[in-house]
């Protein structure tokens, strides 16, 4: 039985990029996955890479096998220098590569890319030079392809053709060339639904404060959903589901056993759900994330 040649490296890199017809011309200047992240934009193209977004994929599976860290060069003063080609880092940025990737895949911190970038003369925040006309041509074209895509979709389809412009001006010829899509897709966005609740007594919020657990004080309180009157405060050196029983009664002889509590599933909580259960039914307790508890959590905002 014939043993099957392992298939090398980087042709194994290209396969999964898709890009394995340029493999030759990789073999012949012999590159390897490590150095990828050290090659310009023109010496991919050489390599028979011309489209951009297949350059960034192909830089971004080659992280996966390992990076070459640039050499450092020393000069007439000073600590030696790491050596970044301008035509690589250029390249990293025109490929819409952020500055924190760029330093993982040259291995070498944000601030050095920084300082390079200023000694080019280099910037994030550099825009395609496209007239309206030009680029009116290119949303509309786009747009046939993905006629739902939105702002954002639209700036990374526009950046795989190279085109970088700025947001306002892809907003405004979004609105001018397809303003019935733009209804369409508002018509579906996702709209937060009002807070509302029937009538006084009809839904407690209840909650436990921490922010001064370190003095061993521990707040419990709960609120009128519907009045946002306070029910219940008390500060105490412990938050069990007795002593939290304990601060809530103290409300309901006030003000009446409320139709339903709204707590956080802690197990603080669970005396009170049984007295909620036990007295309302299953209905009479709702539970869920601190964060959807929209009452209490919004006065633990305005006074702690």
């Amino acid at each position: 039985m014939v043993n099957k040649m392992a298939e090398p490296l980087m042709l194994t890199v290209l396969r999964k990029v898709g890009l394995q017809e340029v493999y030759e011309s990789f073999e012949r200047e012999a590159i390897t996955p490590d150095i990828i992240s050290l090659l310009s934009k023109q010496n991919l193209q050489f390599l028979g890479i011309p489209n951009a977004t297949d350059m960034m994929r192909l830089r971004a599976e080659c992280v996966k096998y390992g990076k070459s860290k640039p050499q450092k060069i020393g000069g007439y003063s000073g600590a030696p220098k790491f050596d970044i080609d301008k035509l690589t880092l250029d390249s990293l940025l025109d490929c819409g590569f952020q500055i924190s990737d760029i330093a993982k895949l040259l291995l070498v911190s944000e601030r050095t890319i920084y300082r390079r970038m200023a000694q080019f003369g280099l910037s994030k925040q550099g825009f395609s030079e496209i007239d309206d006309g030009d680029l009116e041509r290119v949303v509309s074209e786009t747009i046939k392809d993905f006629p739902m895509c939105g702002e954002q979709m639209l700036r990374q389809l526009l950046r795989t053709k190279g085109l970088k412009v700025q947001r306002w001006r892809l907003r405004d010829c979004i609105h001018e060339i397809d303003s019935s899509g733009v209804r369409a897709r508002k018509a579906g966005r996702l709209h937060r639904r009002t807070y509302n609740v029937m009538a006084p007594n009809h839904l407690w919020h209840i909650d436990t404060n921490h922010k001064l657990i370190r003095w061993r004080f521990v707040i419990i309180g709960g609120i009128d959903g519907f009045s946002r009157m306070i029910m219940f405060l008390s500060c105490n050196d412990n938050n069990t589901s007795k002593t939290v029983l304990e601060s809530f009664l103290t409300g309901v002889d006030n003000y009446g056993i409320p139709l339903k509590v709204r707590s956080d599933k802690g197990r603080e909580n669970v005396s009170v759900a049984d007295f909620m259960l036990t007295e309302r039914g299953e209905s009479g307790m709702i539970t869920g994330p601190s964060t959807h508890n929209q009452r209490i959590e919004r006065l633990w905002r305005g006074h702690f």
